[in-house]
This record gives structure tokens, sequence and C-alpha cells, in this order.
């Protein structure tokens, strides 16, 4: 009887043991996980911000901006002779793939010919919206894009953990176009 009551102790201490092991292991991977989505968040929307900064709103108006996409050249200086804005030899673009959920971050030359490019997986939604003239974010479009000069990034990501609900980490940054 004895030997029966420390079986049925020790076999209840186990199975104590087992399952905060498993919890341990399921906080750890989301813990994880939601580590590795928040830095792949800010760094997408930090490579963002420093390339829109740089910027001229008309030139992204002029290549059709949408929520999923943008598409400009950067300023690299004054031209004091003409008095214009000098712009790179080369084109970056942002295209949002709602169905394979990435953002692109593409390099290409005035020919349309890729230079370079980087993906960002998990992301949920279209990024790019903008301010109208009542001060309200909305979708990205031309006509308020060039009236206030703001482009609004809104990165939403969302990854996959085994065992536990999909994490997922959201950060939106307003980006004011510095060069006219």
């Amino acid at each position: 009887m004895e030997t029966l009551f420390v079986a049925l102790i020790l076999g209840v201490i186990i199975g104590v043991f087992f399952y905060a092991e498993n919890a341990v292991q399921h906080s750890f991977n989301l813990s994880s996980a939601r580590g590795s989505l928040q830095s792949e968040v800010r760094r997408t929307i930090s490579w963002i911000i420093k390339d829109t900064r740089q910027s001229v709103s008309w030139d992204i108006a002029n290549n059709n901006p949408t929520p999923s996409y943008i598409k400009f050249r950067q300023v690299t200086g004054w031209d004091t002779t003409n008095s214009t804005l000098l712009l790179t030899n080369y084109y970056i673009e942002y295209t949002y793939d709602a169905v394979d959920h990435k953002i692109t971050r593409r390099t290409s030359d005035l020919n349309n010919n890729t230079i370079g490019s980087w993906t960002l997986n998990n992301v949920i939604a279209a990024p790019f919206f903008t301010v109208n003239s009542l001060g309200e974010i909305v979708p990205l479009n031309n006509g308020d894009l060039l009236t206030s000069k703001q482009l609004v990034i809104a990165i939403s990501g969302k990854d996959k953990v085994l065992g536990m609900p999909d994490t997922t980490y959201s950060l939106t940054e307003e980006v004011q176009i510095r060069n006219g």
C-alpha cells in the first residue's frame, strides 16, 4: 500500500514537471517569434522611412502610387545653375504582395533593370497611406500626397508559432517628405 502511494505521488510530481517544461517551451517559442517579428517590422519601417525622407513627393506621385506600391528616385543635391533638385540614376520601389504576404524593396536603373532587391515576409496588410486635407489618414493617392507631402507607413506582421495562436505586431510611422 505504501509503495502504491509513493508511486502515485511520484507520478503526479513527474506529470507536473513535464507540464511545466512544456509550458516553458511554448512560452519560449512565442517570445522568440514575437521578438523576431518585431525586429523584422522595425527594420522594414526604418528602411522605408530612410528611403522616402530623401525622395520628392511629386516623384512618388508621378509613379502612380497605391496603398501597395511606391516608386521614386532619391535627391542627391541641388543644381544651382538650373535651380532644380538632382535625383539619383536609379529607382527605389516598394511593392506589397497580398497573396504571398510580403513587401519587396527593389532598386532598378532608369531602364528598369533590377540592381538589387530585399524582401520582408509575413506582412498582412498594404502599408502605404497619406493624410488628406482634413488631417485623416487615407489610402495612398496622388492628390492627397502632393497636398500633405506626408507618407504614412503601417507595417502589420504576423507569424505562426507551433502549437500556439499566431503572433502579430504592427508599427505605424508618419514621414514628412522633405523635398517638396
